[in-house]
């Protein structure tokens, strides 16, 4: 991913809105996993602006914080995997 992009996105501010590229490069994913999971659901809420697709800064982060889990250990993802 490109570095450039995801320091746009950490300098930003919480109320920024972010083009799919610098999402993308911070949340470690492709801008064709964006644009599926628009059509699929699942994805980041974000606002549409003409044909442009938006992204609040802090939308991202309070996806990421629903959509991730703090292991310790890779034996601990497999048990927490397992265990839903």
């Amino acid at each position: 991913m490109n570095p450039k992009y995801q320091q746009e996105f950490i300098n930003a501010p919480a109320e920024a809105l972010l083009n799919s590229k610098t999402v993308a490069a911070f949340i470690n994913r492709s801008v064709s996993w964006l644009n599926c999971k628009v059509v699929s659901g699942g994805g980041i809420p974000y606002t549409k602006i003409g044909n442009r697709r938006l992204y609040l800064k802090q939308d991202v982060l309070d996806w990421l914080a629903t959509n991730s889990q703090k292991v310790n250990s890779t034996s601990e993802y497999e048990r927490i995997k397992n265990d839903e």
